[in-house]
Parts: structure tokens; sequence; C-alpha cells
């Protein structure tokens, strides 16, 4: 019991001294961005020490609301109640979490050297994003939940996911994929789109965004894999690749878009909420659809037309790609 009021004191009174005071020697300031690797560190004390002190640490760094808020936004199957329930959840059991705590060193080394130090994420997204904008926001290196993800200005990478264990180059690239997600979205200033949709025409604007925001996301790192032959170590290149694939796919997209585009005042249905999962889940059309149509509005439009449908309202990217195909 004293251990557990120890506990509460700290989190609910200390965390706004640990977060300004100790969390500084882990952030890297490139410009306006902040590299912030608050978590990754204090993972590797807790997994080192098993100390229940670092679970509440890390419960209050920003990070932790930002996962949070995309978790409670996108009703992850986390617990969402509290930072610290979260934190628990991500970080346990223990010995389970151990056993990847070598490859997460190195993980988070490599991170530090490659990605913050060398500030290589934003210095390509910015190729990819329209001109004169910075960065205001944090890329934050974590333990645990999805990939990596973006919300409002912000976006994290879980260096912990078994992707990056098994190849740790892909943390590059994806780097690059959930920052440019928090840039197009702080250029919207719309914050993630909302789920709470009833009717069509609402799809059809989410469908919208999450085409364009996928899309560009997917695209921007497509040059720098090229360049790397590092196009066959995600699926989603290695589909780009296959053209004969990719037109079953754009065609299978744009049956889904025009079902939702052709119907605006029809109510929503379970079934249409499957339709939606295959643009996102089965085969990640708005993921590589989108990024075959930021590469045609590329090549054909130019950079700055492609960056410029950033700014405008996102049904304009799939409009100048079906006026570029004649659809």
């Amino acid at each position: 019991m004293k251990m557990y009021i120890c506990l509460l004191i700290l989190f609910l009174f200390g965390a706004t001294t640990f977060s300004q005071v100790s969390t500084s020697p882990y952030i890297i300031k490139k410009g306006k961005l902040s590299y912030d690797f608050s978590f990754a560190e204090l993972a590797v004390k807790y997994l080192e020490t098993e100390d229940s002190l670092y679970l509440v640490k890390i419960a209050s760094l920003n990070a932790v609301d930002h996962i949070l808020r995309h978790a409670n936004q996108y009703h992850y199957n986390v617990p969402k109640k509290s930072s610290l329930d979260l934190v628990k959840y991500l970080l346990t059991p223990i010995e389970e979490k151990k056993k990847v705590l070598a490859k997460f060193k190195r993980n988070l080394e490599y991170a530090k050297r490659e990605i913050a130090d060398a500030d290589f994420p934003q210095q390509y997204c910015l190729k990819y994003l329209p001109e004169g904008f910075e960065y205001s926001g944090s890329l934050f290196f974590t333990f645990g939940y999805d990939l990596g993800v973006a919300f409002d200005k912000n976006a994290s990478v879980n260096l912990a996911h078994p992707n990056y264990l098994e190849n740790m180059s892909e943390i590059r690239y994806y780097s690059l994929h959930e920052l440019h997600h928090a840039g197009l979205l702080e250029i919207k200033s719309s914050g993630m789109p909302s789920l709470a949709i009833t009717n069509y025409r609402d799809m059809l604007k989410l469908i919208d965004i999450l085409t364009q925001l996928e899309g560009m996301g997917t695209y921007a790192p497509l040059a720098i894999r090229k360049e790397e032959s590092a196009m066959n170590t995600d699926k989603d290149y290695v589909c780009i690749q296959d053209d004969e694939l990719m037109k079953i796919y754009e065609q299978e997209y744009f049956e889904i878009y025009n079902h939702f585009k052709n119907n605006p005042n029809v109510i929503l249905t379970d079934k249409d909420w499957k339709k939606l999962s295959i643009l996102s889940n089965k085969r990640r059309l708005w993921y590589r659809v989108g990024a075959l149509m930021a590469q045609k509005i590329d090549e054909e439009l130019g950079r700055e037309k492609l960056t410029e449908l950033i700014i405008q309202p996102s049904g304009n990217f799939i409009l100048t790609y079906m006026d570029l195909r004649k659809y």
C-alpha cells in the first residue's frame, strides 16, 4: 500500500517536473522539430531495473499522451482510462518484453544516429510538403503501440515492433512515413479525421483524406527506397512494383470510391464499414493506390502541384488523379 501511495503522489505531483527537466537529455532538437527518445530511454531503464517508478515517469510523457489520444480517437484495443494503465499494458509482461531488449537498444541507438542526429526524415519530408512549411511538433520513439502513428502535428515510431526488430533499416523509412503524416495534418489544421460519421457523403470525405494521407506517406519514401535497394523489404512496395496487380487494386479502389460518391445521402451500414476495411487492412488500397496517385501527379504535373494539393481539400488530390487518368 505504501508503495502504491508513493507512486500515486509521484504521478500526480511529480509529472510536470520530470517532464520539463529530466527528459531534456532524451530530446534532440532540429529546428522546431523534436526527436523525442524519452519513452524509449525510460523503457530501457524499466526493463533493466524492473523499478515500477519508471512506469509512472513514462506515463507523464508527451509521447504517452500522443498515443492515448490516438487510441481513443480510433478505438484501439488497449487500456484507455489512464496513461499509467496504457504504459503498464505496453511494457508487460516484463519477462516477455525483456526478450527483445537487446534488439530494442540496438534500434534506439540506430534511431538516434541515423534519424535524429542526421535529421533524415525532416529533411526528406520537406521535399514532399509545400514550400515554406516548418515542423513544430515531435517525432516520439516508443516501446509498443502499432508500427507507428500520427496524431495532429506529432508522430511516433515503435522501436519494439517486430518489423524493426527483424529489419532495423525499416525504421528510417517509416519515420519518414509517419513524420510526413504529421506535416500533412499540421498543414490541414484539422487533426485526424473522425470515425463518428453516419452517411456516404461523410464516408467519402474520410476516404479522401486518408487516401491522400496514406498515399503521400507511402510515396514519400519511395525514391529513397529505390536508391537504397529497399523496395522488397515491405509489402506495400512489393505490390507497387507489380503493374498488373496495381491495375486490379486501382479498379477495386474506384469501385469502392464510386459506391460512396454516387449515393451521398445513404445511411452507413455495417456492410459499408467492411468496404472501408478493404481500403485499410486487407489490401491497403489507400496506401498503395494512394501512392500510385501521388506518383502520377508528381511525374506528370510536378512536385509543386503535388504539394499544393496538401493545402487544398483532399478530394482534389483524387480528382486531379482522375483527370490525368480520364476517369
